[in-house]
């Protein structure tokens, strides 16, 4: 199974990745749309982040309207806000930096 997140191939995990979200969330809405053998996912929450998710036969790709920061350590998806900082690690986990 290949995994795409914004476009760029990240290492499949079993059971998938957690959001982390920098700017907190109230509410959210979401939609799944059934064609076929594929999926997508619409998620929208009110602090301004959409996350849209193709799920396929054979590929997960997500889209997601903030840059974000894998953690493949902790299975963690940090989506970022501006003026976030990054600091990958050797063993592939990440950090927030917060200003």
């Amino acid at each position: 199974m290949r995994v795409f997140l914004n476009g760029k191939e990240v290492p499949f995990v079993d059971g998938g990745y957690d959001y982390v979200f920098i700017k907190p969330y109230r509410r959210h809405t979401q939609e799944v749309i059934k064609k076929g053998n594929s999926e997508l996912t619409i998620q929208l929450y009110d602090n301004g982040v959409q996350i849209r998710t193709l799920v396929t036969k054979n590929e997960v790709a997500t889209l997601i309207n903030r840059e974000v920061a894998v953690d493949a350590v902790n299975r963690k998806i940090y989506i970022l806000e501006e003026g976030s900082e990054v600091k990958k690690n050797p063993d592939g986990s990440v950090e927030i930096i917060e200003k």
